[in-house]
């Protein structure tokens, strides 16, 4: 269907503007009467949409919670009473996904459509993307040789371990996928692993999704995710709330874009694969092992630099221990805001 009256400029910011499986998503969640008069006024505080939409702070609540409870709308963490439309696809379907309990079977089959189906290289999200990714690889740790030195940037177990508060939650793209007969095969392990500290894991557990984790228990996972052969996805910043992904190759959408669309949807780690040709027997395990198409094995192992994501899984798993990640972008290419 055409995207539905009063969201054609959220759809086109989106990059949807002609997309009937959006449109259809869009008159799912949207569904009253006056949700498209509420969220045109946004953002702000529920006072504050009132009075530029001219209906009542009442009708403003009673729209408000029924999009918050649907993950259609977010808030942030400075300003809990402030809303807002979701600004990008991938956070909009993860929002909803995670977020509203009892979503229709018919929204899950909708998500993957759009995610698998409708994006292409050719897709204004991607074709006139130049932002910073939001979110960038980290290092499988014990893949770093011991002259490196070992950033809180680039350490997992340093983020968690020194968290305050942590939250787990399902993972929004194995969930789609499972929810349409897919992921039959996956690796990863059936405890939630996209983790979060902090202010976010504060949102998650206020929401009643996911659950709490010690410290301990957060490391736990983090092994659990990387001996299932997964790579660490984290925010592409320096600050005490972070997140993590711990990815897969077979249900991942930002892997699947890298992949196939050529996107970057993440940012590189700071580090490289590098082989040691005098060591490496051509076994073909780390071409196998690559989820970025990365590696190419004939008389031995070579990488492909401009594909390389620094995630130290071919590190990790190379039977000859020909594989290295040496240090290629300084600290400072991480973003600190």
């Amino acid at each position: 269907m055409p995207i539905p009256e009063g969201f054609q400029n959220y759809a086109a910011s989106l990059g949807f503007s002609d997309s009937e499986t959006l449109g259809r998503i869009l008159e799912i969640l949207f569904d009253g009467d006056d949700d498209a008069i509420v969220t045109k006024a946004m953002p702000g505080a529920v006072p504050e949409i009132a009075e530029r939409c001219g209906l009542s702070e009442t009708r403003v609540q009673k729209v408000v919670d029924k999009l918050f409870s649907r993950g259609a709308l977010h808030r942030t963490m400075k300003r809990a009473d402030y809303f807002l439309l979701i600004p990008s696809i991938i956070e909009f379907r993860d929002s909803t996904v995670i977020y509203w309990e009892d979503m229709p079977q018919e929204l899950f089959e909708l998500w993957h459509k759009l995610m698998s189906k409708e994006i292409s290289p050719d897709t204004p999200i991607i074709k006139d993307n130049k932002k910073t990714p939001l979110a960038r690889f980290i290092p499988i740790e014990e893949t770093i040789k011991s002259e490196n030195m070992i950033l809180d940037i680039d350490s997992a177990r340093k983020i968690f371990s020194g968290a305050e508060l942590i939250s787990a939650i399902p993972c929004a793209c194995r969930t789609v996928l499972k929810k349409n007969d897919g992921g039959e095969n996956c690796p990863a392990p059936e405890k939630a692993l996209c983790m979060s500290t902090n202010g976010f894991a504060r949102v998650a557990l206020e929401r009643g999704v996911g659950e709490q984790l010690t410290n301990t228990e957060a490391l736990k996972r983090i092994d659990e995710a990387e001996k299932a052969g997964l790579v660490h996805v984290v925010r592409n910043n320096v600050k005490e709330d972070m997140f993590m992904c711990n990815c897969c190759s077979c249900c991942c959408a930002g892997i699947h874009f890298i992949r196939e669309l050529g996107f970057e949807a993440n940012a590189p780690s700071r580090f490289r694969a590098e082989v040691d040709v005098d060591n490496c027997n051509a076994c073909g395990t780390c071409e196998e092992m690559c989820m970025f198409n990365a590696i190419a094995v004939d008389s031995e192992a070579s990488i492909i630099e401009d594909k390389c994501y620094g995630c130290g899984l071919c590190v990790a798993n190379c039977p000859e221990k020909a594989m290295s990640l040496e240090e290629v972008r300084p600290k400072e290419s991480v973003r600190v805001s």
